[in-house]
């Protein structure tokens, strides 16, 4: 999505954009937070951090805080619901380019549903751009959405729409999901280890769909905090 398309969005962002910090259901993302083990006033990077979620409803826990939005019209929303909290910074930039201005800064990155790109130079460039920022033995909480669970989802609806890739298409664009061992892969060539790994639920409605009344299954993305390695 370019970011003409994104700022388009920013009005009606909550209904119209899946922002897992406000839809999961099982709160993962408390968890993982919790399971972090951080030094003394650490600094957080939110790379892709849409209307301010994260950093709204766990920005006490940093002594400082970036957000990268490259979407004026988004990151504007950001700024209106964080208020006027001290240690903020936004920048409005390409995401893939943050390295380029913060350096490595980050005792945690945390990137949301943001590598989904069908292509993948630019899925690389903002996985690349997520290691740069973070520091040696600082952490990585990402959200992917999953292949697994979009498999189900497909299942369920006796309909295939992914290929051999992984990428699925919802509505008329494609989206990168990512397998479990892939994404385990991926970071530790980024030089991560991934600390834990688990299901962050969503509301079957995300999907477009209604509860089966037949299963008990509910659609989910990956949720990984992964530790980057001394250097």
């Amino acid at each position: 999505m370019n970011r003409q398309e994104w700022n388009q969005y920013a009005a009606a962002f909550e209904t119209e954009i899946c922002d897992i910090t406000l839809d999961e259901t099982n709160n993962q993302l408390s968890r993982f937070v919790n399971a972090a083990g951080l030094p003394p006033n650490p600094v957080l990077v939110d790379l892709g951090c849409g209307i301010g979620s994260f950093i709204d409803k766990f920005g006490n826990r940093f002594r400082q805080i970036i957000g990268v939005e490259y979407a004026a019209r988004i990151i504007a929303r950001a700024k209106e619901r964080c208020g006027e909290r001290a240690g903020i910074t936004w920048l409005t930039m390409d995401i893939s380019r943050a390295f380029e201005v913060i350096g490595t800064c980050a005792d945690m990155v945390v990137c949301l549903n943001v590598i989904t790109s069908p292509s993948a130079a630019k899925r690389n460039s903002l996985w690349s751009c997520l290691a740069k920022v973070t520091k040696p033995k600082g952490f990585a909480l990402i959200v992917v959405p999953s292949l697994e669970s979009s498999v189900m989802v497909e299942e369920l609806e006796g309909a295939t729409a992914s290929s051999d890739d992984g990428l699925v298409k919802r509505e008329d664009s494609w989206q990168k999901h990512f397998g479990r061992s892939e994404l385990t892969a991926t970071l530790a060539e980024l030089g991560f280890v991934v600390r834990r790994m688990g299901r962050v639920h969503y509301p079957w409605s995300t999907e477009g769909l209604r509860k089966p009344r037949s299963d008990d299954r509910r659609p989910w993305d990956w949720i990984c905090l992964a530790q980057r390695v001394a250097a």
